[in-house]
């Protein structure tokens, strides 16, 4: 009888997919954005969002996990539409929170830079820091926008204040080697990115001579922290309070601090990273 029972058992455990043995799946979004992500190429899958991505997933083996390629606009759209779908690393805006969950910190980068070349910003430089407000506002400066792309909340706020401006260019959330391609050929004047993309960039194109170079915004703080971001309902709440769990036992290791500063010499050796990490990002 016993055996019976128990081979029925089984029959219904292998046929039943709603059993108590299936597993929920996270679809974790992310697109190719060099040195956080490598979505393709010699690199694939070694970005330092990849690798901590990495670290979290193999601490919650209850969720399937799966990572298709997509689009900042996609990934922001399905998370919007309460699909199971999360991404590792989004700035927190009061605008997402209206429809996401948002983790403790997980990255901890340097606050986003002005990219451009050297004469484009010289009449806006004040202290060697690039007043945003005043570029903005002259018509003869163009300057290049991801679409969707938020670059801190005080960036955001400026660029809310005058998207109307007719130099402010929308680009499609593209890979940053063509936005870069396009400071080059003089297309548009600035764009905006972090320090470590454009350091990513110039080391790859070493032999293209370019002359673009790297300018602190004005009345910025140093750093800034991402975080793991998922559907603002019960679903996404029960992976964020799991994926915080996950944080508290991993953010203080060594392995973490190594892999968030993969591809991230400076900041391997910044005396200022080390103070931000230890007094504000594991606290957060």
């Amino acid at each position: 009888m016993v055996q019976k029972f128990s081979f029925y058992a089984l029959l219904f455990l292998l046929f039943n997919p709603f059993s108590a043995y299936s597993k929920e799946t996270i679809a974790w979004q992310t697109y190719h954005r060099p040195p956080g992500t490598f979505n393709y190429g010699e690199y694939k899958g070694q970005g330092f969002v990849q690798k901590i991505l990495q670290m979290v997933t193999e601490k919650m083996p209850e969720y399937n996990h799966e990572m298709p390629i997509t689009t900042l606009a996609r990934a922001i759209a399905d998370i919007n539409a309460g699909l199971n779908v999360c991404h590792p690393a989004l700035y927190i805006t009061a605008e997402r929170k209206k429809s996401m969950y948002f983790s403790n910190a997980t990255i901890l980068n340097a606050t986003n830079r002005i990219i451009a070349k050297p004469e484009s910003v010289a009449p806006f430089l004040e202290n060697n820091q690039v007043n945003l407000e005043k570029l903005l506002k002259n018509n003869s400066v163009t300057v290049g926008h991801v679409q969707g792309r938020s670059y801190g909340n005080a960036i955001d706020a400026i660029f809310t204040k005058h998207s109307q401006l007719a130099n402010i260019l929308p680009l499609q959330n593209i890979d940053l080697t063509r936005v870069f391609k396009l400071l080059e050929r003089d297309r548009v004047d600035i764009t905006i990115a972090y320090p470590f993309e454009i350091q990513h960039y110039l080391k790859n194109h070493a032999d293209e001579d370019s002359q673009l170079a790297v300018f602190a915004i004005a009345k910025m703080p140093p750093y800034d922290t991402g975080a793991v971001a998922c559907p603002k309902n019960k679903w996404g709440k029960k992976v964020i309070n799991k994926v915080n769990s996950v944080l508290a036992e991993l953010k203080p290791t060594v392995e973490y601090k190594q892999a968030l500063t993969a591809w991230r010499e400076a900041d391997q050796h910044s005396e200022l990273f080390q103070q931000y990490y230890e007094k504000y990002f594991l606290k957060h």
